[in-house]
């Protein structure tokens, strides 16, 4: 089979989830927003509301379409995502120069990820301008990332809290950014006028996430914590309210493979995607001699595994015997064809033998090239030994 029905036979079989397709956005598409920090954004859009009470949603500064991909995803069926931003031809009216987007390319990225944008609205005047009025109601998140200044960022947060429906989340940028002092000024003014008004629940990735009140509010933060037992964090106060204060990657907690915004699956809780079974649990080999195990390979999830060199294959860990990784990436031996859920397949995996004599270990594994290997999903591994003379 040539590259290009190989290409196309992986095509067909399986396709990257959104948030997989959104973390390689990041290689390419300028801008100052985490990748953390948008799956922090879907998990308390899914903790404040259930699909059918999200409304819309509105960013104030979206340069060139980075954290608007993520934002657009928050919305509700059938409702309208707000973009607002001064661009590159309206740059005298940027007082406080914090950014210079680029409509074109903005333009570009969202349509790659949104083919039909007739649920955008783009609005190129400085958010002091507007009204509650000219914008609208029922907003249940809002991203502030726009003017810096402390009047700007005052603005912004009276704005966004005028449109948000009760229970809204209003995401504020840089608030503890020392680059940025206004940030901090114009949100700790906001509060000192309106007392209650906001509370803070989570500050992480260079943003702070701001919930509205409602009656009967539930504990959105014990949710939180409750859905990711094993993730680092802190508690502590801000504005007299309690705020969890998170820095570790929240990805490693969050099956991107399998997830959507809408939902997460916890890291590890898929199920087997795979299965492998050698036919030796102990090898000899002389030192960087090149030798072969065969591995019966068993497709154990419900699709097709994608297929082609350089897309899909077997591969293998080398450990020491401790069991600490001495190299990660080695040869693959790649799926010509495809492997259909259920169906399995014997393998000869390539292995080359270290240089130094000892005693070592290969844990078998499954990679699809750029994307994942099957352990970073939770999928079990096997081990056999290796031992150079």
């Amino acid at each position: 089979m040539d590259s290009g029905a190989q290409r196309l036979a992986y095509n067909r079989n399986v396709q990257l989830s959104f948030l997989q397709r959104y973390l390689q956005s990041f290689h390419r598409i300028e801008g100052w927003f985490d990748y953390d920090a948008a799956l922090l954004f879907m998990k308390y859009n899914q903790l404040a509301f259930d699909s059918a009470a999200l409304g819309n949603v509105l960013e104030i500064g979206v340069h060139h379409g980075l954290s608007t991909i993520a934002i657009a995803a928050l919305r509700g069926p059938g409702k309208q995502l707000t973009a607002i931003d001064l661009f590159d031809d309206q740059q005298d009216k940027n007082v406080s120069s914090s950014g210079c987007g680029d409509r074109r390319r903005f333009d570009n990225n969202m349509r790659e990820f949104y083919a039909d944008a007739d649920f955008m609205r783009v609005i190129t005047r400085p958010s002091s301008e507007l009204t509650p009025s000219e914008l609208g109601s029922g907003f249940t998140f809002s991203h502030i990332d726009g003017g810096h200044s402390p009047e700007e960022v005052y603005n912004d947060l009276k704005l966004c809290y005028d449109v948000t429906t009760e229970g809204g989340l209003i995401a504020l940028d840089d608030y503890f950014n020392p680059e940025h002092p206004g940030v901090c000024e114009g949100a700790v003014e906001f509060a000192l006028r309106h007392p209650g008004w906001l509370r803070p629940l989570i500050a992480g990735y260079n943003k702070i996430l701001f919930q509205k009140p409602r009656v009967h509010s539930p504990d959105i933060n014990a949710s939180f914590r409750q859905a990711f037992p094993g993730l680092e964090y802190k508690n502590v106060k801000m504005w007299k309210s309690p705020v969890i204060l998170i820095g570790t990657p929240l990805r490693e907690h969050i099956d991107l493979y399998a997830s959507t915004p809408e939902q997460f699956v916890p890291f590890g809780t898929s199920g087997v995607r795979a299965r492998f079974t050698p036919t030796t649990e102990k090898l000899r080999a002389g030192s960087r001699q090149k030798i072969h195990v065969e591995v019966k390979v068993e497709n154990a999830s419900s699709e097709a595994f994608p297929t082609g060199e350089g897309v899909f294959g077997l591969s293998y860990h080398l450990l020491d015997d401790s069991g600490t990784v001495l190299v990660h990436d080695n040869p693959r031996t790649w799926f010509s064809t495809a492997l259909l859920p259920g169906d399995h397949r014997l393998l000869q995996l390539a292995v080359t033998a270290p240089t130094q004599p000892g005693q070592y270990q290969l844990e078998v594994d499954l990679v699809w090239e750029g994307v994942m290997w099957f352990k970073e999903v939770g999928n079990p591994t096997t081990k056999v030994r290796l031992s150079v003379a």
